[in-house]
């Protein structure tokens, strides 16, 4: 009960108290961003693709070679993505990001001493389970913006795809102006200075406030287990829509170019169209986060899979004498912010469902499964393509996975947890602490 003589003070105190908490969802929130770009091992994995073909002809490496080691790091990234997610329930994101930042810093720094491809497969291998530390900032960020968690997710789902056009051609410079050994050099120093910058920028600054009081009806709950989400058939139907338009997109997305070549259109074309699906891209994964928070319903998701199934359908139908360049390219767009939507859903939804006390390992699991299916939907849809002999087939899979998938979405029930953060170094409370004045 407070009194109300008290309540002037306490008011001055939640105000003061929210300014300060702004901050340090900003300081934490441009922190993650800056982990994302480059401690998330997206500059790491990029540089590798970089120096291959200069390792190559220096070590005189075959092309299987190649191919391995870098299916070793993806692969060992796959499997680590897990237990990594485990780990970030039981330490918390912090310690677990910082260490990941560390141990590519170390490890890049060691690839220019390689002088064996044996010694660069366990190197890559490493970078790979490194690189799976990246999965704490998704849990850093869905702690610390209730409300506007969806948005947040978004930001950091654009961030992510501008980096992936980005950085590659920075890693090409990066090795064009020193070799392959420079360019890790500078990442592995990158790197170093990022681990202390992560650590200490993500250090909570504040001690629990006894202002904050929750009716029981209110109070946010920590969430269920791993196991527990893993027997809710609810996990089960994200996973599923998830995993299987991924597969099929990435089989997809791999026969896109022979497939509109065969209709006739020539690359110069889906070249020219590239600054418009990069700002459609980016929009499809930041409007998609503000719809996830203003929405209360989580069918809205649905929505993000029927716009990839429309631009499926573009494609297929379109030819020069159908709609032409500028239906290809209306395609393009639409299916760059259609794939980002879907971008913040699963990891947003698992937040509503089943809280965020065992975030990790519940995210870790779907993203385990994802890269294992999309492999293998890539060889099957290439294997496919020998038999079949054409690309229509391809499209009109790929269409019926993302109906099938926005028709799983229908199903959900609504959401079983608030959208608020979690007490702990990896979240932060409501910015406005609850004050009920009640007399006896």
């Amino acid at each position: 009960m407070v009194e109300l003589a008290e309540i002037p003070q306490r008011i001055a105190e939640a105000a003061h108290g929210s300014d300060a908490l702004v901050r340090a969802r900003l300081r934490a929130a441009g922190i993650c961003m800056i982990g994302v770009a480059l401690g998330a091992s997206m500059l790491p994995f990029y540089a590798v693709g970089s120096a291959l073909g200069p390792m190559m002809l220096e070590f005189d490496w075959t092309a299987e070679q190649v191919h391995l080691s870098y299916a070793l790091m993806m692969w060992a990234g796959a499997l680590a993505v897990w237990p990594i997610g485990i780990l970030v329930d039981r330490v918390g994101a912090r310690p677990v990001v910082a260490a990941g930042a560390a141990g590519i810093a170390v490890v890049s720094l060691m690839l220019p001493l390689v002088h064996g491809f044996s010694q660069f497969c366990v190197l890559v291998a490493l970078l790979g389970v490194l690189g799976s530390s990246g999965l704490g900032y998704s849990r850093v960020v869905a702690g610390l913006f209730g409300a506007h968690r969806g948005l947040a997710m978004g930001v950091l789902a654009a961030e992510g795809f501008a980096l992936s056009k980005v950085v590659p051609l920075v890693m090409g410079r990066l090795v064009l102006a020193g070799g392959w050994r420079g360019a890790f050099t500078a990442i592995g120093l990158a790197m170093l200075a990022l681990a202390p910058l992560v650590y200490f920028g993500l250090a909570s600054r504040r001690r629990p406030s006894p202002l904050r009081r929750f009716p029981a009806a209110q109070a946010p709950e920590g969430g269920v287990t791993a196991l527990q989400a893993a027997r809710d058939p609810v996990f089960w139907i994200i996973v599923a829509a998830s995993v299987s338009t991924a597969a099929m997109g990435g089989g997809v997305i791999s026969s896109f170019g022979p497939a509109m070549t065969a209709k006739g259109f020539d690359h110069v074309t889906i070249l020219r169209a590239a600054p418009i699906t990069l700002m459609a891209a980016l929009a499809g994964a930041i409007c998609s986060g503000a719809l996830l928070d203003r929405v209360r319903s989580p069918r809205i998701a649905a929505a993000a899979y029927l716009a990839t199934a429309a631009t499926y359908l573009i494609w297929w139908l379109a030819t020069p004498g159908f709609g032409g360049e500028p239906m290809l390219i209306a395609g393009l767009a639409l299916g760059a912010f259609g794939f980002t939507a879907q971008a913040p859903l699963v990891g947003y939804l698992f937040s509503r469902y089943f809280g965020l006390s065992s975030y990790g390992a519940i995210f870790g699991l779907q993203a385990f499964l994802q890269p294992v299916t999309v492999a293998l939907g890539a060889s099957v849809i290439a294997g496919g393509l020998g038999l079949i002999g054409g690309y229509h087939l391809v499209f009109a899979v790929g269409m019926a996975a993302q109906v099938l998938a926005a028709l799983l979405y229908l199903l959900l029930p609504p959401y079983r947890r608030p959208a608020t953060g979690e007490d702990g170094e990896d979240a932060a409370p409501d910015l406005v602490p609850i004050l009920r004045v009640r007399s006896s």
